[in-house]
């Protein structure tokens, strides 16, 4: 049985275990936004400034959609509809111009899921 002080002993040690691996997971999720802002940003990964707005981008597309805008119409539910806009839009229009940069193979599922992140990021953490 534990006495006084190796009861606080046990307590401080699940204390500090849980802020390093709170601390790790946050770490995590936000290299994960900088890795989907990446992949959407550069004209040699997913490229999507080419064709949508996203922010703090010079001259940024406007064929597509302010993806910004279109952010708001999702919530965290709809995660999965967001990954098969990228994934394969043409399950969702047939005619678009967009690539399917799952379907073809352009980007990778991490990367794919890695963008979702980044789009989710766009709404303000809502």
């Amino acid at each position: 049985m534990l006495n006084r002080r190796g009861v606080s002993r046990v307590v401080l040690f699940i204390s500090v275990l849980l802020v390093v691996l709170l601390g790790a997971g946050l770490s995590y999720a936000g290299s994960k936004i900088e890795e989907g802002r990446k992949i959407a940003t550069t004209r040699k990964l997913g490229n999507c400034v080419s064709c949508h707005f996203l922010p703090n981008i010079e001259s940024p597309g406007n064929a597509g959609p302010n993806l910004v805008e279109s952010m708001k119409n999702y919530t965290e539910a709809d995660r999965d509809i967001v990954r098969q806009w990228i994934e394969d839009p043409r399950k969702f229009n047939p005619d678009t111009l967009m690539p399917p940069f799952g379907a073809n193979k352009i980007l990778t599922e991490e990367q794919i899921d890695a963008v979702v992140d980044y789009l989710y990021s766009l709404k303000g953490g809502k």
